[in-house]
Formats: structure tokens, C-alpha cells, sequence
């Protein structure tokens, strides 16, 4: 049996560790464009605040491969998958048979169509090669625009403003974290982050990358800047495009699979056509909270889906049974947040339980349906996001009052009294 997976990070890596446990003899692949051993990509921001070096990024020893039996096409592109000819065609001509393969590419970052975007002092942040480039770029540097208020964008920007670079955020959306706090919890960490000296644009995008200008570029500055969606224009020396991700699928691009805003696949991580299977940032499963099938881009998700994904190519019928979607807990200075399931709700089923008091940066919001907790978010204090995000995962009906689920003590002695 000759496993192949495209893709070597959370869900590709999990996925080989665990076909080799599950199958001494099966020979297995690992392609992947990068020509690094797996690195975990969370830890970017690390390694451009100086607190990391490129080694300690690394998610497995360095004779995990070796260990393990794994053979690595590692800085090798895979152009296309032939799914007639079970083939994984490679750039330069060559190509490797699979008897299955798993699609682990992950996601790319989105760079949006605008005036000056292809200047080169503007980056993004996905891979190891972008954030060597950005280390690279601010030796010159004093300003920094950072265009998105979303974890890697407020990770990258406490990053760098600890390399002594002038940092402003510019979210077009009212708030920063909108896909995962709302608007209290948002304010807390925003207040946060400004005391350590970080400005923030709310509420407007930007329209254009402005051209460098001529004397930076006589003295060998790298000033540019960008144009709000208003007019206003900010220097900058160094831009940071950080608005999301998009599913990498381009190398199954016309093979007959099938693909939505990524792939599509059923509770054993097969796609729609046989042998192929696909986990990680690419693949679309269904939430655990809110039944809907979409992309989950969180490290433990991809994890766990490329531990199933290798149970089913190996022959060992398991099921996916889903995890919460949004999954996400940050601490950019002083102030810890997590938020955790449904956390800003739509609709007259859901019950909001709130307790704000911002004066001390504590704020603690929990969303329930029908007596069932489904969401939640704790700001300043997260010491119950164990037992908060159980109740989430068990969806057990809530037999308690709304004060008792409130209390800063909560605990599963009040589920379970004596």
C-alpha cells in the first residue's frame, strides 16, 4: 500500500505519524512545496518578535522522518493530482503513484485586487519564507501598516512593535477579532494593546498601496504607505496585507472533486471521489455546535482530522465526529481571551448571558439554545474554559439558574451537588 500526502503540516504530519503506527509496511509520502522539516505556522508571529528562532518552530525531532519511515518530496510542487491514473504530477515533469492520497495543502493567504498591491514592501504572513522576508524588510524600517484587526494581524503587530517599529492597524470591519469576539470583548483587548502603544483604524479599509516615494527610494528607504477608502493616507515603510485565508486547492484544480470554498468531505475524510481524502485548513467539515459544513482553520481541527483521515486509508472505518469551530484564546499584553462556539448569535432562540465590567478588563458572555450552552467568550479572566467548553462539546441541558452558571466560581460541583 503507497500512501501519498500533499502537504506537510498539522493534518499532513498527524496523518503519516499515524499510518505508520497503524501500518508498519505501508510506504508513505510526504509532498510539500516548502522545503522545510514541518514547522508549526502559530508560531510565525514568535519568530518575528525575536522570541523563537527558526529550529524551536519545528513541530516534530529532527529524525522524525527518518524514525518513522517517511519518505519526503519536501521543496517539490505538486502541479496536479490525475485521479484516472491515481498519479500526483509534480513540477518538472515527474510524478508518484498513490494508492491514497490525502490532501493536506492547507491555506493561502488572500491578497485582495487593488492599486500598488504588487509593491514590493508589501507581504503577508503564511509560511516561513513571508516572515523572513518581513524580518528582512524592517531592518530599514520605522513604520509599519498592518491591514487587518484578526489574530495573526494583532500577533504580527505585537510583534513587531517589540522591534521598536511604529505599528497601526487598520480593520475595516467596527471591531478588531470580528469573526470571533464581538464588540465588548473587542474593546477590552483593543484598550489593551493601545497602552502599550499600538494605533488602531476602525471602520475603514483601504483602497490603494500608495507608490514608493522618491527620496526613500534615492536613499534606500522603503516608504510607502497606503490610501484609505476615505482619502486619508498613512506612511508606512512596510505594509502587512493580514484580512484571512483562502483554502489551498489549486492542485486538484479540474480532477472531478469536488469543492466549495474548500473540500468537502464526509464524516471519514473522503471526498466525493474514491481514494482521495482531504483534512486541515482545506477541508470542510461539519461543526460540532452548529451542524453546518464549512472550513475550520484551527490547528487541533487539522490535527484531528489527519489522525482520522490516515484510520480510514489505512483500512479502519472512524468517524469524524467534528469539534467546535471557532476555537481561538489569545493574550497580546495582560488581558487573556478565549472565545469558544456560537459568540455572536443571530436569531430569537438564543438566550445572551453578560457580564461586562470593563474598568477591569473582565467580561464574560455565554450563549445558550433551548437550555443548552453553545457558545461562550471570558475575557480577563479564562480560568473556566475547561469546564465552559465541556458543556459546549456534551451539549448537556442546563438544569441550574442563569445566576448559579454566571458565578466567577462556577464549577462542576454546582452540575453535580453532593
Amino acid at each position: 500500500m503507497q500512501h501519498v500526502i500533499i502537504g506537510n503540516s498539522a493534518a499532513g504530519v498527524r496523518a503519516a505519524e499515524t499510518l505508520r503506527a497503524l501500518d508498519p509496511e505501508a510506504k508513505i509520502i510526504i509532498i510539500a512545496e516548502e522545503n522545510h522539516p514541518a514547522y508549526s505556522r502559530c508560531l510565525l508571529p514568535d519568530l518575528l518578535a525575536g522570541s523563537r528562532d527558526e529550529l524551536s518552530l519545528q513541530i516534530r525531532s529532527d529524525d522524525f522522518y527518518v524514525k518513522n519511515n517517511i519518505q519526503t518530496l519536501l521543496g517539490k510542487k505538486a502541479n496536479s493530482v490525475d485521479p484516472v491514473a491515481h498519479k500526483v504530477n509534480l513540477e518538472g515533469g515527474s510524478s508518484v503513484s498513490y494508492d491514497k492520497l490525502l490532501i493536506a495543502t492547507g491555506a493561502i493567504s488572500f491578497i485582495p485586487p487593488m492599486p500598488g498591491i504588487n509593491n514590493p514592501n508589501v507581504f503577508a504572513l503564511r509560511d516561513l519564507r513571508d516572515a523572513k522576508n518581513i524580518l528582512q524588510a524592517i531592518e530599514k524600517a520605522r513604520r509599519i501598516v498592518i491591514v487587518g484587526g484578526g489574530f495573526v494581524g494583532l500577533e504580527a503587530a505585537y510583534a513587531l512593535y517589540h522591534r521598536g517599529l511604529e505599528v497601526t492597524i487598520v480593520e475595516k470591519m467596527p471591531h478588531i477579532l470580528p469573526q470571533q469576539f464581538d464588540a465588548q470583548a473587542a474593546e477590552i483587548l483593543k484598550r489593551d494593546m493601545q497602552a502599550e502603544g499600538i494605533r488602531f483604524i476602525l471602520g475603514r479599509g483601504i483602497k490603494e498601496i500608495a507608490a514608493p516615494r522618491l527620496w526613500g527610494r534615492l536613499f534606500g528607504r522603503p516608504e510607502t504607505g497606503v490610501i484609505l477608502e476615505d482619502g486619508e493616507r498613512l506612511k508606512a515603510d512596510v505594509i502587512l496585507i493580514s484580512i484571512g485565508t483562502r483554502a489551498n486547492i489549486e492542485v486538484i484544480k479540474h480532477t472531478g472533486i469536488l469543492v466549495n470554498q474548500g473540500i468537502p468531505v464526509n464524516d471519514f475524510m473522503e471526498t466525493n471521489l474514491p481514494d482521495i481524502y482531504a483534512a486541515g485548513d482545506v477541508a470542510e467539515t461539519k461543526d460540532a455546535v452548529t451542524g453546518k459544513i464549512g472550513l475550520t482553520p484551527i490547528w487541533p481541527n487539522a490535527s484531528t482530522q489527519g489522525r482520522i483521515a490516515a484510520y480510514n486509508m489505512a483500512g479502519i472505518k472512524k468517524a469524524y465526529t467534528g469539534l467546535i469551530g471557532m476555537q481561538n484564546a489569545v493574550e497580546f499584553r495582560e488581558v487573556p481571551a478565549i472565545a469558544l462556539g456560537i459568540t455572536q448569535p443571530v436569531g430569537d432562540e438564543y438566550e445572551i448571558l453578560q457580564d461586562y465590567r470593563p474598568d477591569r478588563n473582565l467580561y464574560k458572555k455565554l450563549v445558550l439554545r433551548n437550555n443548552i450552552l453553545v457558545g461562550m467568550i471570558l475575557v480577563g479572566r479564562i480560568e473556566q474554559a475547561g469546564i465552559y467548553g465541556a458543556l459546549i462539546k456534551k451539549k448537556q441541558e442546563l438544569k441550574l439558574s442563569h445566576q448559579v452558571l454566571m458565578r466567577d466560581d462556577f464549577s462542576y460541583g454546582h452540575l453535580y451537588p453532593l
